[in-house]
């Protein structure tokens, strides 16, 4: 067995683990620097729907006030209708 042959192997070998170890890390810095931006898009877009959920509340409220405000309204109009609309 030839010795230079093998050491040659084996230097070859490693750095060829080397080189892609060096891959593996440029891959896991951008996956690093993706993950970063993903979870503050996340974050921003949760911020979103919390106001959202909150501009919804408030607007069933108000359509149930504006509703309470147009039944008063109907039964006001009926009552006229009523009023007016039967011989006196």
């Amino acid at each position: 067995m030839d010795i230079e042959q093998t050491m040659r192997f084996i230097l070859d070998t490693q750095a060829r683990v080397e080189a892609t170890a060096s891959q593996h890390d440029e891959r896991l810095a951008k996956l690093e620097t993706s993950l970063s931006a993903l979870t503050d898009l996340v974050g921003r877009l949760a911020q979103a729907e919390i106001r959202l959920v909150e501009r919804m509340d408030r607007l069933a409220e108000s359509q149930a006030h504006t509703d309470q405000r147009l039944d008063i309204l109907i039964d006001v109009v009926d009552k006229l209708v009523r009023r007016n609309g039967s011989p006196r």
